[in-house]
């Protein structure tokens, strides 16, 4: 508790000797500058975005002679990239996309599954100094045209399908259709999964970047306070466009994924995907600046059967798993026997994120995985009853990173089930009633009293709001018990939380109203559900057929979002 009081006493001086462990090519003058939304962190300092996630490493030879992607599809085909072969791949292709145009400032958006090839390419891109925005891959063409709007995209990287389940989805078709009016895109780079082709004149194959050698240039340096990733947000009004900037992003992102337990030798699977918080800092920036070996899995969680991921836990002796608290709820609904069959003795944690993890279904997972006689720590005293730590974190789109949970590598107090841990050193956190009183024991809302270094460079008008009461309040109820451990509950405005996704209830609306010429009004509700947290109900005034509804939102925003029920009002 002393590091965390200190770190909140002193954010500025807390923060600014986590950022003097990544490499600076310009140090900072000015540490933090403007209040609440407008803070900006690190002035003056500018690093090379790719220094830090690569170059860093040459000098390790043990780094760069391991496997830094291990990936496997549905049907157990498997492909390794060393950390010297995706140094070498990612500056080939920099060279290419820099004669198609892809410079500093540019954006980048990527539409694309989990995959070496877009790892190679999106380190490209931050060589040269571009921003990437990732959409996620379940996400129809109303949400992809909408991203690629909103960002003046000039260069798109897509995939251009893959299999889920046998059956191949077509990303290519989907992205096409979104940008068939758009006069603004210049490039789409196509890396090939099952064949579709296409006659627009603007696709360029994944192949044509690889044409060329190894070209080291000198490296884009960013300044701090430049946009380097951007995602779309959920709001109640519709999904609005969020960055985040280079410098304090980086500092949160190295500085976190050390805490949670993330090594230089460890191989590390965590299963969310491209296009969510999640994936950015903790697949594509953490285990990178970390050095660690990144396990990326193509296909659907129960496909040969639910015990797939366990498949992957065992065969490449993974020793850290991070997933999401509906995965485990889904898991334990499908897994009717103890997972003893399975060798996991060399995972050290379990994390979980993106919504509660109610108290049995973490019983569930502390009893489940791991082998073991044993527990190696005292959060559960039963005997043979697990041997890991299972770990709960909360995180938001804004935050960028995670700001509660028990730490592994830094403070790592008991572990209390149902909980999303403590605060993170660094970020202020408190649970207030509607006076704004701190309050223990009772449900309230969850804050957070000082800016963070991503605190986001651009945002709606919805963020800058939520800080005019002298703090940042994040939407969230929760509960905090006298020893400040969180227990989020979930939103206490309209947007929906679905399998740990944040859904705008606005863009459903206005999907439905574009694309449904029999609806006039619609109004979304939602509703607890057991495995998702959340399900939407939709209320409909028109001649509309329900399941065509149910197609609407499917296809065209996303099926995350499909409604369990749907009422003509």
């Amino acid at each position: 508790m002393i590091i965390y009081k200190r770190s909140i006493e002193d954010p500025e001086r807390f923060w600014e000797r986590e950022a003097e462990k990544l490499i600076w090519r310009r140090k900072w003058s000015i540490v933090r500058s403007g209040e609440r939304s407008r803070s900006r962190w690190f002035l003056e300092g500018e690093l090379s975005v790719y220094e830090n996630l690569i170059e860093k490493h040459t000098n390790t030879e043990w780094i760069m002679s391991k496997p830094a992607i291990i990936w496997e599809d549905e049907d157990y085909n498997t492909r390794i990239i060393f950390y010297s072969d995706l140094r070498d791949r990612s500056l080939v292709i920099s060279k290419s996309l820099s004669e198609y145009g892809v410079g500093r400032g540019d954006w980048v958006i990527f539409y694309a599954t989990p995959s070496i090839e877009v790892f190679e390419i999106f380190l490209a891109a931050i060589y040269l100094g571009a921003a990437v925005e990732f959409i996620f891959t379940g996400f129809g063409v109303e949400e992809v045209k909408k991203r690629i709007f909103n960002r003046k995209a000039r260069h798109i990287v897509v995939v251009d399908g893959f299999f889920r389940k046998r059956r191949s989805v077509n990303l290519l078709r989907v992205l096409e259709e979104a940008i068939e009016k758009n006069g603004f895109v210049r490039n789409v780079f196509v890396v090939e999964r099952i064949g579709v082709s296409s006659s627009d004149p603007r696709i360029v194959s994944y192949n044509e970047l690889l044409k060329g050698s190894v070209t080291k240039q000198d490296h884009v340096k960013y300044r701090s306070t430049e946009p380097l990733i951007g995602l779309h947000v959920g709001y109640e009004e519709d999904f609005k466009p969020i960055t985040h900037p280079a410098g304090g992003y980086l500092v949160q992102v190295y500085s976190t994924s050390k805490w949670i337990g993330l090594r230089p030798r460890d191989t590390y699977f965590c299963t969310v995907w491209p296009g969510w918080i999640t994936a950015y800092s903790y697949i594509f920036f953490g285990p990178l600046m970390i050095g660690s070996t990144i396990i990326l899995y193509e296909g659907a969680p129960d496909h040969p059967s639910w015990e797939r991921w366990f498949e992957i836990l065992e065969n490449y002796s993974v020793t850290l798993f991070l997933t999401t608290s509906g995965a485990l709820r889904i898991l334990r609904r499908n897994i009717q026997d103890p997972l003893k069959k399975f060798r996991l003795d060399t995972l050290r944690a379990v994390l979980t994120t993106a919504e509660p993890l109610e108290r049995d279904v973490w019983f569930w997972t502390y009893r489940s995985v791991g082998t073991g006689t044993r527990p190696i720590i005292t959060s559960d005293p039963v005997e043979l009853s697990g041997r890991i730590p299972v770990i709960n974190l909360y995180i938001q789109s804004e935050i960028a990173t995670f700001a509660t949970g028990n730490l592994v590598n830094y403070v790592f107090p008991p572990i209390l089930p149902g909980s999303a841990g403590p605060p993170i050193p660094g970020f202020h956190i408190e649970v207030l009633d509607e006076n704004n009183n701190s309050v223990i024991g009772s449900i309230g809302r969850l804050i957070i009293r000082n800016p963070w270094p991503s605190t986001p460079i651009e945002a709606p008008e919805e963020f800058h709001k939520s800080w005019d009461q002298g703090f940042y309040d994040t939407g969230d109820l929760a509960i905090m018990n006298e020893n400040k451990y969180v227990f989020p509950l979930g939103r206490r405005d309209s947007v929906l939380k679905i399998s740990g996704y944040r859904i705008s209830p606005g863009a459903l609306i206005k999907t439905l109203m574009n694309y449904s010429n029999k609806i006039f009004s619609v109004r979304v509700a939602r509703k607890y559900d057991e495995l998702r947290f959340e399900t939407p109900v939709i209320y409909y005034v028109g001649e509309e057929d329900p399941d065509n509804i149910r197609r609407i939102i499917r296809e065209k925003l996303t099926a995350i979002a499909e409604p369990r029920e749907i009422i003509s009002a």
